[in-house]
Parts: structure tokens; C-alpha cells; sequence
């Protein structure tokens, strides 16, 4: 049973690699559309300027945000890409002080054992006026342990940004208990099927249909949205 975790584990890190950047990266769970869909709507609305991906791993909004800014720039705490801009901690990073008109940090507050200490590096780092886009999990298993700290609500994400010295935009929920339970059988789907000829196509089809599925049930369900999955924010630095 343990090699088959890991032999999940390490494939669907390998989908995350091979895949990261293109649609195909997001597709492989409902979980991922729901995410890419609200960060695509806040960069629109919100993303301008210099931007600064903090916590970038492997690139993945990088297409995300280039439509809409004049510089995209990229941080991490390990080389996870080649083409990582900077190489430093988002708890102490080694920018100037008010030197991004834009700052995204998605998926990467609950992996930092100061949330409130990285903010406020963020909030160093942004231009007066400047904007954060930041999504934190609500529902979610364990991961990249042991670097696994929190999950957040609507109300303790909302109290760390203002506490920080920000003026909250907007916070919405994203997805729900029905892209977190389909994003369990996506993951063990990826795992097995990932890079092997004729199941791998078969398996991303199989994949879009319940993403769909997914996705259909959430919009038309749990209309409070207490199963959030993630919450997708906007915030401004006064």
C-alpha cells in the first residue's frame, strides 16, 4: 500500500512539473478550475504594473498574469523552476521596500509558519496603492509535509489581512464540497494514469467529465458555500 502512495505522490508531482503553465495542469481535478477561475477574474480586475508571484513554485500563474502586467517577477524559498526570478523566503524577502504594483501569493500562506509576519513582507514590497491577490484552502488533506501549517476561513483571513494593514477588496469563496471530493479520486486517477500511452488520454476525458460534474453541483448547492474550498481575496495596501 505504501508504493502505491508514493507511486501516486510522485506521479502527480511529476503532472504538476510536466504540465505546469498549460490548461492541462488545471484540468486534472475540478478542484483546479475552480482556483484558476477566480485568480483569472481578480488579475483582470486587479493585476497592473510590476507583479510579484510570491511562493511561485513552478511558474504555474505566470500565464495567468502576463496578459495584465508590464513585468512578471517570481519568488520561492527553493529553485523550484529554472526560470525563478528571485530565491528567498516570503517571511523575509530579499526586495526592495515598495518596489511592486501587483503581489500573488496563491496556495502559499498555509505553508508558512508566520502568515502574519509574511504579509507583512508583502505589504513592504507593494507600492502604496498597491494590490495583493491571495487564495488560502478552506478544505484540504495533508500536503507537503511537514510544511503544512493552517486552513482558513472567510473570517480569520479577513481579520489577518486588515490586522496586516490592508483594505479587503473583495473575498470570495471558491469551489465546494463537491470539487473537494472529486479532487480525491482526480488525484489517485493522475497517479496511476500519468504518462502511460492510451490511459493517460482516456483518463484526462474521464477527468473532464467529472470535473464538469463537479463544478455543476457546487454552483447549485450549498448556496451559504460552508464548504468552501478556497477563498480567493483582494486586497490593497492604503
Amino acid at each position: 500500500m505504501s508504493s502505491l502512495h508514493e507511486r501516486i505522490k510522485r506521479q502527480w508531482a511529476q503532472s504538476s512539473t510536466d504540465l505546469a503553465g498549460t490548461e492541462a495542469f488545471w484540468a486534472r481535478s475540478a478542484a483546479g478550475l475552480a482556483l484558476l477561475r477566480d485568480v483569472r477574474r481578480a488579475a483582470a480586475a486587479h493585476a497592473r504594473g510590476r507583479a510579484l508571484d510570491a511562493g511561485a513554485g513552478t511558474l504555474t500563474y505566470r500565464s495567468v498574469l502576463l496578459p495584465h502586467v508590464q513585468e512578471y517577477r517570481s519568488l520561492d524559498v527553493t529553485r523550484t523552476h529554472p526560470a525563478l526570478d528571485y530565491l528567498g523566503d516570503v517571511q523575509a524577502m530579499p526586495l526592495p521596500d515598495g518596489s511592486f504594483d501587483t503581489v500573488l501569493c496563491a496556495e502559499v500562506l498555509e505553508h508558512i509558519p508566520d502568515p502574519r509576519r509574511a504579509l507583512a513582507e508583502i505589504r513592504r514590497v507593494l507600492r502604496p496603492g498597491g494590490k495583493l491577490i491571495i487564495t488560502v484552502p478552506h478544505l484540504g488533506y495533508l500536503h507537503n509535509e511537514p510544511n503544512d501549517f493552517y486552513r482558513y476561513t472567510t473570517y480569520g483571513l479577513r481579520r489577518l489581512l486588515e490586522d496586516g494593514g490592508f483594505a479587503v477588496l473583495s473575498l470570495e469563496p471558491s469551489g465546494g464540497i463537491f470539487c473537494f471530493l472529486q479532487l480525491i479520486p482526480a488525484t489517485f486517477l493522475v497517479g496511476l494514469a500519468y504518462g502511460v500511452p492510451v490511459i493517460w488520454p482516456l483518463t484526462s476525458g474521464l477527468l473532464r467529465a467529472s470535473n464538469a460534474l463537479a463544478l455543476w453541483f457546487d454552483g447549485h448547492t450549498d448556496r451559504r458555500k460552508l464548504f468552501a474550498l478556497h477563498y480567493a481575496a483582494v486586497a490593497r495596501k492604503p
